[in-house]
């Protein structure tokens, strides 16, 4: 393998590369001399002739049929070295290293492309808690390109004993535990307290309706919320001195829309004694000093 290709998914890199194919193309149409490095000449020609002889191989395995003659075609083409994987195109990662998924695809030297196991390239990728979907193609003659999403921090969640301990693990939406709280990245994601996330370890899954229900009351006060949805039936907002009852009943979208329309009110209210704020009705508002 003689060469990996880092392609991040960057949107804008790629318009600029697509500008400067666009301008190279008006150069030699205009007629105007363009300056190429010996080097790219140099693999230029050598990626011509290796086509062509892929090509010459691919004909006799047409006019021979198959059978026979595609095993002399699979042959012929490993012999010559054109079917090894030389490049390992990777793109879309933002926080996994290139060394680290290298090792997780762990393809021998000199192993033809078409002998690549696919599925289980995948497999061992997916296997990292931080990688949420994959995708994986063979491209010939000789580049296996692999594409990757990676899982983003949503929440984080503390537990009981995280509490005491003062450890806290990231999710995201999916309730995917993603490790332990990093400070640098987790600074501004809410909160969330009463899930059970003991003794899990990266990769595993909480509860995800319970990480839902978090992520909404959070969304709808914002990002300093710590939420307690130990009772989904009567979340918590704790935000400093004020904690404000939500309930259940009736459905949440209607009980959120007000906690954000009222936000102004209730952090004013709070910031002279505290208080408990009860949202569970549909008929009044009930605040009460803590």
């Amino acid at each position: 393998m003689s060469a990996v290709v880092v392609r991040p998914g960057n949107r804008t890199a790629r318009k600029s590369a697509g500008k400067k194919a666009a301008r190279s193309k008006a150069a030699t149409s205009s007629g105007r001399n363009v300056r190429r490095d010996p080097v790219d000449v140099a693999r230029a020609r050598r990626r011509r002739n290796q086509r062509r002889v892929v090509g010459t191989i691919l004909a006799v395995t047409l006019l021979a049929g198959g059978g026979v003659g595609a095993v002399y075609g699979y042959a012929e083409a490993k012999s010559h070295g054109l079917l090894a994987v030389r490049e390992i195109a990777l793109e879309g990662m933002a926080r996994l290293p290139e060394a680290m998924l290298l090792k997780r695809i762990g393809l021998p030297p000199g192993i033809s492309l078409p002998d690549v196991n696919v599925a289980a390239v995948s497999s061992a990728l997916l296997s990292h808690p931080w990688v949420e979907r994959v995708s994986v193609r063979r491209m010939y003659p000789g580049t296996l390109w692999v594409r990757i999403w990676e899982r983003s921090p949503a929440a984080v969640i503390t537990t009981s004993s995280a509490a005491t301990s003062g450890g806290e693990v990231m999710v995201d939406r999916e309730g995917v535990v993603l490790g332990d709280a990093d400070d640098a990245e987790t600074a501004d994601l809410p909160r969330l307290t009463g899930i059970d996330a003991r003794r899990k370890v990266a990769g595993e899954r909480v509860d995800a309706g319970k990480v839902a229900l978090g992520l909404a009351v959070a969304k709808a006060w914002g990002p300093d919320a710590l939420v307690d949805v130990a009772d989904p039936e009567d979340p918590l907002l704790l935000v400093e001195a004020l904690r404000v009852r939500l309930g259940a009943k009736g459905g949440y979208r209607w009980r959120l829309a007000r906690l954000s329309a009222l936000r102004p009110e209730i952090v004013a209210l709070a910031s002279k004694k505290g208080a408990e704020v009860d949202l569970r009705y549909d008929d009044r508002v009930i605040a009460r000093p803590l």
